[in-house]
């Protein structure tokens, strides 16, 4: 099932250059779609859930569709994987540089990544007190309560 159309990423474009080849578009889109399946494999079981709830909500659906006309869309606008560009005509120069560790490659960064994956899933970073309470140099120190 896809989650995206074309009309999804040609319609968010900002600027000049918009993709016109439908198909090709449609064609990243399920690339794109792929990757997020492998990645977030409950997500359809989550959308499918999100759908039966009442009242209906596309929080998810939605996000989803955000990311993958992000991924698309930063893949349309360097197909040819530069890293920067530079064009210069007498005293004039222009210059543009492209972001991301892979430019002009579908990727699914970190932050859509965790967008994607929802609040609690996962693991999560954690710190261990090793000083007990009835050392001085706790936080939780209070010489008042201890008897020495």
């Amino acid at each position: 099932m896809a989650w995206t159309s074309a009309s999804d990423v040609i319609n968010s474009w900002i600027g000049g250059g918009a993709p016109t080849d439908t198909n090709l578009v449609d064609s990243w889109i399920a690339r794109a779609e792929r990757l997020i399946r492998r990645e977030v494999p409950d997500l359809q079981a989550r959308l499918d859930v999100e759908a039966d709830v009442e009242p209906e909500s596309t929080e998810l659906l939605e996000t989803t569709k955000d990311v993958v006309v992000e991924m698309v869309t930063d893949l349309f606008r360097n197909p040819e994987g530069r890293r920067s560009t530079q064009l210069s005509t007498g005293p004039f120069q222009e210059s543009v540089t492209f972001g991301g560790d892979n430019p002009g490659k579908l990727l699914l960064t970190g932050d859509q990544l965790s967008r994607l994956r929802g609040v609690g899933l996962g693991q999560r970073a954690f710190t261990i007190d090793m000083i007990p309470s009835t050392s001085p140099y706790s936080p939780f120190y209070n010489p008042e309560a201890w008897p020495c």
